[in-house]
């Protein structure tokens, strides 16, 4: 039977945590990892928020395959996350931002919300991009009941470092911005190439082994929080001993 989980519950799972008002904060989960939430995904958003505060940032991936598709067309007001409920809640607050990647938007609600999204960048994790920012600003990566492979943030190492598996790739679409069409719109991305797959979990353990990441359980999930910054300079170090560090072996 799932684990019954309330709001309570995940407020003292995030202060347990150490994640305190005032605080930026980036997201990555699965609703169903708690078990059963009571109130479901907001329940978990209200949790958050209330915890961080109104002085508090809460941001989200809220990315999309539609330039992948057939239909080629982004839509950055109605277009709907394909990272889960609690993203998609997000997205949906009165007051949240969403950035304009037609590729890799994320969506931001709180003080550094305007900072983090309303700029245009070119490429989805590149230096000029959110993710860039969250290092800089100190923010915390909290990976709700995922694992390091769902933990987006790392693709900037690879972004970085110029990596040898993925080359920059522009993929046409439409984007549609605040009712605007832009028929000629696209998103620029490191696109990895043919016969390459990554794996997070090797770094993940090692952030782990290096006490960087603070794991507290809450019904039947795992929660892991660190620091953008300690990630970044982390999986830096490791890129430069290993270009192919993030790839999975063999």
């Amino acid at each position: 039977m799932d684990q019954y989980v309330v709001k309570s519950d995940i407020k003292e799972g995030l202060i347990a945590l150490g994640l305190k008002t005032g605080d930026i904060v980036m997201v990555h989960s699965s609703l169903s990892s708690f078990g059963f939430v009571e109130g479901g995904a907001n329940t978990v958003v209200e949790a958050l928020r209330e915890v961080i505060g109104e002085s508090g940032t809460l941001v989200v991936p809220t990315f999309s395959r539609y330039l992948l598709g057939k239909e080629n067309v982004w839509d950055r007001e109605n277009t709907p996350s394909m990272m889960g409920i609690i993203s998609e809640t997000v997205r949906g607050l009165p007051g949240a931002i969403r950035s304009s990647h037609g590729a890799h938007p994320i969506a931001a609600i709180g003080p550094k919300a305007d900072t983090l999204c309303s700029e245009p960048y070119k490429t989805g994790f590149g230096p000029d991009s959110p993710f860039k920012k969250l290092v800089e600003m100190d923010a915390w990566i909290l990976l709700m009941g995922v694992d390091y492979n769902r933990c987006t943030i790392i693709h900037l190492l690879e972004a970085e470092a110029n990596v040898p598996y993925r080359f920059l790739e522009e993929r046409k679409a439409t984007v549609i911005l605040n009712g605007v069409v832009h028929p000629e719109g696209s998103a620029w991305e490191y696109t990895r190439k043919e016969g390459t797959v990554n794996d997070f979990l090797p770094f993940g353990r090692l952030m782990e082994e290096k006490g960087l990441v603070r794991i507290q359980k809450v019904g039947t999930g795992t929660q892991r929080m660190f620091r953008a910054n300690e990630m970044y300079r982390l999986g830096m170090e490791q890129l430069r001993r290993d270009i192919h560090y993030l790839l999975k072996q063999n």
